[in-house]
């Protein structure tokens, strides 16, 4: 009969001072102890984590970093980094369950990615883990756990997902309203919630992270460890983001931060998110050269030597058009209720390729506002730009539609992994064991 898992949040930190160590430590020890490479730890439906795979996941966080390999270091970070290990062999479990395998060349592009991350050259990630006497199985085995983890997730949910038309016209009018907002570049380490009873528990790891990163923690290292977000297998990192692509708390927090800076734990209604802002650029302007422009035209017959009132009787009419128009339609009807024979539509054009006075004119006027009247050979003509399009040569570059469904789709798989893994925890024979 499988037994219950055991409480996690109350007795694994004196666990850990003891089990990993052999003995309680004081705050100036100057040398960890060692355990022994055939203690477990804990068993994951028979799956043993030994003490040696704890130290070896520790030696990679601090020794590619600069925090000190002290025995209070690695006891702050051993309870986190057990439950990884914990959460790394349920899904590994699971993909092996499904049949999923990781391929070599995912797992190529996947170390390539962490080389880029650490600022490595190209096929560097095993001499530096060597230089520093760690082993490649530990980050070997994370990222097949990642990758794996990520293909379980999206073939069992995927394709139950719906994303509405509806949901992603919404999402699109917010990337449009946010087009003249300030870009950033930000990176998350996000930690769930899933039970309120563990809301302090959750909010002080956040904090141990704060002050690990502080102390020299390479921010991507600990997003790997320890986020539980999409983002983490890529380090924590957000690309450039869009204001309305993030929960508005977070977007607040960013938006006051410096360049470089950290946030303090963010709450929001799934846990605690901690950013950093990377950079900030201002928003992509529009080139006005590069944008199609749509026109309609109206022509009021005055030839070269038309009489002078005859000139001025367009004029007039021009006046009034002018002033009581409003939007290409309207600006239609009047050309046909007063049978003007030229006018019409001109086919759409970028700015750039119209002659200079008409580029002018149209970069000057609002959108279904009419032009002053120009006189032309063929008479008097007026012009009303009825829409205006970016090209691609400068403007707000916003995602189509397949993007935001994916977007969407990635954030709703986000959470259907976190309760995935929360019932692989639940339903599994978890034992965590005091030290033999």
């Amino acid at each position: 009969m499988r037994r219950a898992q055991k409480i996690w949040a109350t007795c694994l930190p004196a666990f850990m001072a003891f089990a990993i160590f052999g003995t309680t430590i004081s705050s100036n020890a100057s040398e960890m102890p060692k355990a022994s490479v055939l203690d477990i730890l804990a068993v994951v439906n028979e799956y043993p984590v030994s003490a040696y795979d704890l130290n070896q996941r520790l030696d990679l966080i601090i020794r590619s970093s600069t925090l000190p390999n002290t025995p209070r270091a690695r006891l702050s970070l051993a309870p986190r980094v057990l439950k990884s290990l914990i959460n790394e062999a349920l899904q590994l479990q699971e993909a092996k369950r499904l049949k999923i395998v990781v391929s070599q060349p995912e797992m190529n592009r996947a170390l390539r990615l962490v080389e880029k991350q650490n600022r490595l050259q190209p096929n560097k990630i095993f001499p530096f883990l060597k230089s520093r006497q760690i082993g490649q199985t530990t980050l070997l085995r994370q990222i097949r756990a990642a990758l794996a983890w990520q293909v379980v997730v999206r073939r069992r949910y995927a394709h139950s997902t719906i994303i509405t038309d509806e949901e992603i016209d919404r999402t699109l009018a917010r990337f449009k309203e946010s087009a003249k907002s300030p870009r950033l570049l930000a990176a998350e380490i996000f930690l769930p919630l899933d039970n309120p009873s563990q809301e302090a528990t959750v909010r002080n790891t956040a904090n141990k992270i704060i002050e690990e990163i502080k102390a020299g923690a390479n921010f991507a290292l600990l997003a790997r460890q320890f986020s539980q977000s999409e983002s983490a297998r890529h380090g924590g990192d957000l690309g450039w983001i869009q204001p309305g692509q993030l929960d508005p708390q977070i977007e607040k927090v960013l938006k006051t931060l410096p360049i470089k800076a950290l946030s303090m734990p963010i709450r929001t209604a799934a846990g605690y998110t901690i950013v950093l802002l990377r950079n900030r650029r201002a928003p992509p302007e529009q080139k006005a050269g590069n944008t199609i422009v749509s026109l309609r035209q109206i022509i009021l017959e005055a030839p070269n030597g038309a009489r002078p009132d005859e000139l001025q009787s367009q004029l007039s009419l021009a006046d009034t058009i002018q002033k009581s128009v409003r939007g290409c339609d309207d600006f239609a009807a009047i050309a046909k209720e007063l049978g003007i024979k030229r006018s019409g539509n001109i086919i759409q054009v970028k700015i750039k390729e119209l002659s200079k006075n008409l580029r002018t004119l149209v970069t000057t006027i609002k959108t279904g506002a009419v032009s002053p009247p120009l006189r032309s050979p063929e008479g008097v003509k007026m012009i009303m730009v009825c829409n205006r399009s970016n090209s691609g040569g400068g403007g707000a570059n916003l995602p189509n539609r397949n993007k935001i469904r994916t977007l969407l789709l990635g954030r709703r798989l986000e959470i259907q992994a976190r309760r995935y893994l929360r019932d692989l925890r639940q339903t599994a024979f978890l034992d965590i064991r005091a030290w033999r």
